[in-house]
């Protein structure tokens, strides 16, 4: 699975229906988590942030929907997660300095760390720290490095959404 440039050009022949449902399943539990935090933090930087990550997960699953029913390469759908997951984590992060007043820093490290809480978080982030590592040497059109990557995302969203319900 060496690493290939996706390109307007190109058109995945083995993706199918279920491959783009199960690239849905990360960005459900994203949403759900991303719910969860903004009740707890009130901020519409955070908020705003929230939703241009969300329109990008989802607007990748609908280029593989696409893809897969129509054998249609929209462009525009592949690529807009590299704008929009960005920019979406950028407001988050200054969310986080601008609505600081809102934070109680040490609360929130605790709940983190706390049992069970904390096994879910390591293993998100785990899963999490592969996905970078699969983004620079899988080769996006190929159906088993989707495959491998969806699944990493899918249970790293789950993790990380179940360590956020169970934050005492």
């Amino acid at each position: 699975m060496s690493k290939q440039k996706m390109t307007k050009d190109i058109i995945p022949e083995d993706f199918t229906l279920f491959l783009a449902f199960v690239d849905a399943i990360p960005v459900i539990f994203f949403g759900l988590s991303m719910i969860k935090i903004g009740m707890l933090f009130n901020s519409f930087l955070f908020l705003a942030g929230a939703i241009l990550c969300f329109v990008g997960g989802a607007g990748k699953v609908l280029w593989k929907i696409i893809v897969v029913l129509y054998k249609k390469n929209i462009w525009f759908l592949f690529v807009q997660m590299r704008i929009l997951m960005p920019a979406g984590f950028i407001l988050m992060l200054l969310s986080l300095f601008i609505d600081y007043q809102k934070i109680n820093l040490n609360s929130i490290i605790q709940k983190i760390v706390s049992f069970p809480s904390c096994i879910f978080f390591l293993l998100g982030l785990a899963g999490m720290i592969l996905m970078f590592i699969f983004a620079k040497k899988l080769d996006s059109s190929d159906v088993k490095a989707n495959w491998i990557e969806q699944l990493t995302n899918g249970i790293s969203q789950i993790c990380i959404f179940i360590g956020i319900v169970l934050m005492k």
